[in-house]
């Protein structure tokens, strides 16, 4: 079975259909929608979990999780225990009535033209390249579905002919929407190293007064130890809770956090080259990244 199509000059996963590409054309988005986007793993489940907590006065419990089966362009599982029922996750957010969280890896490009037209809340959430290649990869291995690091390393550094259009380009089409107001863009780094300060920041954004002690609580209940405990509560104790937390009920959403883990993969060479595409792809654009 193919595990890849070519759409529009842009390659993606066949768990996003060229039918659900199709459809973002006339995806009808509301004014309340609040939209998080970023590259494949770059902390878009921790994105999730915090703009939730926010919302709900930093009570896990209240997250109405339904919203992150899936991104809004991927199929899901409509019955967990078919592994055949795949149907368009984003026809499950068009039947939903409260405010919707939706989360997409979808390219500037390849997002719903309302985005831009009604200006819903829109957080967008970019990863140093390094670390962003690695939990890729291991995404990949935990999977079964990974080459190699030699291998994997060696196009992470090309950008050639990978998913979702490649990383620089995906991230640097959205840092252009960096001054919109509807817009955020925030670094990972800069959320791991000030939590509160970049919690802060979500919760002006998105217009949500936060108490001292709501906030202590935002704080505490993201932190990604934490966020694992709740993980592993739903997988306990909610029906099907393992596709919740793992890609397809497998490699786990939540890995490492940490910034600074290329060090444990990339050799000298190996980074003196990708430092090379960086310098290639950044220089002069004003973005910039700490890599520990």
């Amino acid at each position: 079975m193919k595990q890849e199509h070519n759409y529009k000059g842009v390659k993606f996963s066949m768990m996003v259909p060229p039918g659900n590409l199709d459809a973002m054309a006339t995806f009808e988005v509301r004014p309340d929608d609040i939209f998080l986007v970023t590259y494949p793993k770059c902390g878009i489940h921790w994105l999730f979990e915090i703009t939730n907590l926010i919302l709900t006065g930093g009570d896990p419990d209240k997250i109405d999780r339904t919203c992150m089966e899936s991104s809004l362009e991927m199929a899901y599982l409509k019955d967990k225990t078919d592994m055949t029922s795949f149907e368009p996750f984003y026809k499950k957010l068009e039947a939903k009535i409260d405010r919707r969280v939706i989360v997409s890896h979808l390219p500037e490009s390849f997002l719903p033209p309302q985005v831009f037209t009604k200006k819903p809340k829109v957080i967008y959430v970019a990863r140093n390249p390094k670390d962003c290649g690695v939990s890729i990869y291991t995404a990949l291995k935990e999977m079964g579905a990974a080459s190699e690091w030699e291998e994997f390393v060696e196009e992470w550094t090309k950008q050639e002919e990978l998913t979702y259009g490649g990383y620089f380009k995906h991230v640097l089409d959205f840092w252009k929407h960096r001054n919109d107001l509807n817009v955020l863009f925030m670094k990972y780094e800069d959320m791991k190293k000030d939590p509160r300060g970049s919690i802060v920041k979500f919760a002006d954004h998105l217009e949500c007064n936060l108490t001292d002690e709501k906030l202590k609580l935002v704080v505490h209940h993201s932190e990604v130890n934490n966020m694992k405990k709740t993980y592993d509560d739903i997988e306990k104790n909610v029906p099907g809770g393992v596709f919740l937390t793992r890609i397809f009920g497998k490699a786990p959403f939540i890995r490492k956090g940490e910034i600074g883990d290329w060090k444990n993969h990339f050799t000298v060479a190996q980074n003196e080259q990708f430092d090379a595409k960086i310098r290639e792809n950044l220089h002069g654009t004003g973005l910039a990244f700490d890599f520990e």
